[in-house]
C-alpha cells in the first residue's frame, strides 16, 4: 500500500470517528488531524529524503510544505549539525521500530535559525508510512531561555556548602571559591576554618545562627564578613537551613553564601538569586512540588522522572493516591500532610512509592506551609522529596552486620563457658603435683631449691587458676549458662569463714579485721554459697588490697524489709567520683599504682554486681578519696528460683579454693 494521491498518510481501519468506534474514519478526517496538528509530521525515506511534509511548516518556518519535498534533511540543518544528523537518521533506518530524540537546528524564511526537538521512529515496515516519521516542534524561545540561565548562574557571585554534623568544617563549592578570590584547594577544611575565613567581630554571630539552625531546625540568614584572597573582607550573606534524616535527627546543614558587598551588586543578586532558585527547582536531583490543601499536585519538577519513571504531567492536579504509595505506608504519609496543612507544622517522613516499572522506591519528604500573604490562608504546600533508597540498604547492611557481631558475641561467650572443665582440668594437676612437691610425701628432695621452685608452682597454678575461673565465671554470666543452687545458708558462719581465709593477708598488710552480724535470731539466708562466698571474698581482697598499714576493714550483716544487706568497708585511699561509674564492668581498674594494678585482672566487683543480680540484688558503691571505701551488696532473703531439700550442715565448713577446684 501506498499514500494516497494528496500526500496524506493513509489511516488505519480501527481509528474512531463519528459514526462509533467500529467504523473507518474517511480520508478527510486524517487530513483534518494533520492539518491542524501543533507539531510539525514529517516522512523521510531510509537515504534521509524527504517525501512528506504537514501544512504545520507553513507557520514555523514561513515555507510551503510541498517546497522541501525530495530534500535531505541534513543537507537542510546547521552546517554544524549535518554529520551528526546523517548519521542518527542512518542509525534509526536500520533498526525497524527504533527512535531517535534530536535537537537541531533548521533555517527559518527570514534566515534565522530555529532550534527544533525532533522525535523520529522507524516505520519503513509500516505500509501506510514507508518511511521514518518525524515529529517536530520549535524549542528556540526554550533555548533562548535556559541559555540565559546558564549565564545568570554564572554570573551571579554565589556558592553552596554543605556542612555534616560531626564534621570539622563545611564542603564548599567552587562557587565558594570564585566569590572569595582562592583557590579552591585552599579553602580551609580544619575545626578553626572559621578563625580564617571570618572576620574576628562576626564569628560569635556566624556560629551562634549555625548552632540555632542545629537545635530549632529552622532556617537561618546572616550577613557577615569574609576575607578573600588578597587579604581584604567582603560582606558575605550566608542562608542555612537544617536536613533532617530518616529518624528526624539534625545531620547536616546546607547553605548557601552570596557576595553582598556592594548595594548594587545586591540589587543585581537579588533578581539573579530568583532565576538561579528556578533553576535549582528543575535541574536539581531532589524533586520539588507544590500541593494545594487537598494534597492535589499544582507543580512537580522533572527529577521525578528520574526517580519514578514518571512524567510531572502524570501527576498535574491529581491528588496524592493510594495507587503509588505503598499500602503499609499511606496512612502516615497522609496523616503528615494534614498535619502540615492544618497546623503548619514543617514534618518529614519517609515512605515507598510505586514506580513506573512495578517496583517500590525509598522516598524522603519534607513538607512545610506556605500561608497566603494577603489573609493568611493556606495557599500551597512545599515538598522537597528524594531518593534515600542506597540509605535504606545501608541501614539494613548496618543492622544485618550488627546482628551477626552480637550472634559471633554470643558464641564466643558459650565457648568460653563450655571450656571450663578442659581448662580447669589441667591447672588442678599442675597445682595438685606441686603439692606432691612442696609436701615432700615420697621423701626428701635433695635440695633446697625445689622446695620453693614447688611453692612458686603452687602459689603460680593457684592464682591461675583464680584467673581463669573469674573469666569463666563471667563468660557463663553474659552467656546465660552461670546456674545458682541456693541453699540456706548461715550468714554468721559465712562471714565468719571468708574472714578466716583473708584474715593472714590483712595481718600481714598491717590491717584489721572486724565484724558484725544483725539479722535477727535466725541469721539465715537463701543464697548460692559458692557465690556467696565469691562476693565476700572479691569485697574482702580489695578491702586488704587498697587499705594501708594501720587501716580497719569492717563487715557488717543486717536485714531491712525481707532484704539483707552485706557491707564490706574500708579506710583505704579510696575512689575519686567520676570513677566509681565505670567500677562493676569487666577489666575495669581505677588505681594508678602499677604493683595494685598486677593484683587483679579488674573482673573482682564486675563479678560481685553479676552475682549479685543473678540472686535478684544489686550493689552500690560509696567513697570519697582518703576516706575510704563501702561497698553494699543487698540480696533477697529468699530469692525466686526454688530451694533443693540440703540441710545447711552438710556444706558447713567449705573453703573457696575447694569450692573453686570443684568447679
Amino acid at each position: 500500500m501506498g499514500r494516497p494521491s494528496d500526500g496524506t498518510p493513509r489511516g488505519g481501519s480501527n481509528a474512531p470517528c463519528a459514526d462509533g468506534p467500529r467504523a473507518t474514519p474517511s480520508t478527510h478526517f486524517y487530513r483534518a488531524l494533520v492539518e491542524n496538528a501543533g507539531g510539525i509530521l514529517t516522512i523521510i525515506d531510509g537515504e534521509g529524503v524527504i517525501t512528506y511534509q504537514s501544512p504545520a511548516v507553513r507557520k514555523a518556518f514561513g515555507g510551503q510544505e510541498g517546497a522541501l519535498r525530495g530534500r535531505k534533511v541534513a543537507g537542510l540543518v546547521h552546517p554544524d549539525d549535518r554529520e551528526r544528523v546523517a548519521r542518527r537518521i542512518e542509525e534509526c533506518a536500520r533498526v525497524s521500530g527504533a527512535e531517535i530524540l534530536e535537537v537541531v537546528r533548521l533555517p527559518h524564511a527570514n534566515g534565522s535559525w530555529l532550534h527544533v526537538e525532533t522525535r523520529a521512529r522507524n516505520l519503513l515496515a509500516d505500509p501506510d508510512i514507508a518511511g521514518i516519521l518525524c515529529v517536530s516542534k520549535d524549542i528556540t524561545e526554550t533555548y533562548r531561555l535556559e541559555h540565559q540561565l546558564r549565564e545568570a548562574e554564572q554570573l551571579a557571585r554565589f556558592g553552596h556548602w554543605r556542612w555534616v554534623k560531626g564534621e570539622p568544617a563545611p564542603q564548599w563549592s567552587r562557587g565558594v571559591a570564585r566569590i572569595l578570590a582562592l583557590d579552591e584547594g585552599k579553602l580551609p577544611a580544619g575545626g578553626d576554618w572559621y578563625e580564617h575565613l571570618v572576620h574576628p567581630e562576626d564569628r560569635g554571630e556566624l556560629l551562634s545562627k549555625f548552632l540555632d539552625a542545629f537545635e530549632t531546625h529552622e532556617p537561618v540568614t546572616c550577613v557577615t564578613r569574609f576575607q578573600t584572597g588578597d587579604g581584604c573582607y567582603r560582606y558575605i550573606k550566608t542562608y542555612a537551613y537544617a536536613e533532617a534524616d530518616a529518624f528526624g535527627e539534625i545531620g547536616a546543614l546546607v547553605g548557601l553564601a552570596e557576595d553582598v558587598h556592594e548595594e548594587v551588586e545586591a540589587e543585581l543578586a537579588v533578581k539573579a538569586s530568583e532565576a538561579k532558585y528556578r533553576l535549582l527547582t528543575e535541574q536539581a536531583s531532589d524533586v520539588v512540588a507544590y500541593y494545594d490543601a487537598q494534597s492535589r499536585v499544582m507543580f512537580i519538577s522533572p527529577a521525578i522522572e528520574r526517580i519514578l519513571g514518571r512524567s510531572p504531567e502524570e501527576f498535574h492536579g491529581k491528588p496524592l493516591g493510594e495507587e503509588l504509595i505503598h499500602p503499609d505506608d499511606f496512612t502516615r504519609a497522609r496523616k503528615a500532610f494534614v498535619q502540615c496543612a492544618r497546623d503548619g507544622e514543617q514534618v518529614q517522613f519517609d515512605y515507598r512509592c510505586l514506580h513506573k516499572d512495578g517496583h517500590y522506591v525509598w522516598l524522603e519528604s519534607t513538607m512545610r506551609r506556605a500561608p497566603d500573604s494577603e489573609d493568611g490562608r493556606t495557599a500551597e504546600i512545599i515538598g522537597v522529596t528524594r531518593d534515600i533508597g542506597e540509605r535504606k540498604r545501608h541501614e539494613m547492611e548496618l543492622l544485618d552486620a550488627r546482628e551477626r557481631a552480637e550472634a559471633a558475641n554470643r558464641t564466643k561467650s558459650r565457648f568460653l563457658a563450655n571450656m571450663s572443665h578442659e581448662l580447669r582440668t589441667p591447672l588442678n594437676a599442675i597445682i595438685g603435683f606441686s603439692d606432691i612437691l612442696r609436701m615432700e610425701m615420697f621423701g626428701a628432695l635433695g635440695h633446697e631449691r625445689y622446695s620453693e621452685y614447688a611453692q612458686l608452682i603452687n602459689e603460680s597454678g593457684a592464682l591461675l587458676l583464680d584467673l581463669i575461673s573469674d573469666i569463666l565465671d563471667m563468660s557463663k554470666i553474659e552467656a546465660g549458662k552461670y546456674e545458682l543452687h541456693p541453699e540456706t545458708l548461715d550468714v554468721k558462719a559465712l562471714i565468719d569463714s571468708c574472714v578466716r581465709l583473708v584474715r593472714g593477708k590483712a595481718e600481714e598488710n598491717g590491717a584489721q579485721i572486724v565484724h558484725s552480724v544483725a539479722c535477727g535470731g535466725d541469721r539465715e539466708i537463701v543464697a548460692d554459697e559458692r557465690a556467696l562466698k565469691q562476693i565476700l571474698l572479691n569485697l574482702l581482697s580489695n578491702a586488704v588490697k587498697f587499705t594501708p598499714v594501720g587501716g580497719r576493714i569492717s563487715v557488717e550483716a543486717d536485714e531491712i524489709g525481707g532484704e539483707v544487706r552485706l557491707m564490706v568497708s574500708d579506710t583505704g585511699r579510696g575512689i575519686p567520683p567520676d570513677h566509681i561509674a565505670r567500677l562493676g564492668q569487666p577489666f575495669e581498674q581505677v588505681t594508678t599504682d602499677a604493683a595494685l594494678a598486677k593484683q587483679g585482672t579488674g573482673l573482682g566487683l564486675a563479678l560481685v554486681r553479676s552475682l549479685a543480680e543473678l540472686h535478684g540484688g544489686r550493689m552500690a558503691i560509696e567513697s570519697e578519696p582518703g576516706a575510704g571505701t563501702c561497698v553494699t551488696v543487698t540480696l533477697p532473703k529468699f530469692p525466686y528460683c526454688e530451694v533443693p531439700q540440703r540441710p545447711f550442715a552438710e556444706e558447713a565448713g567449705k573453703t573457696m579454693l575447694s569450692d573453686v577446684a570443684a568447679g
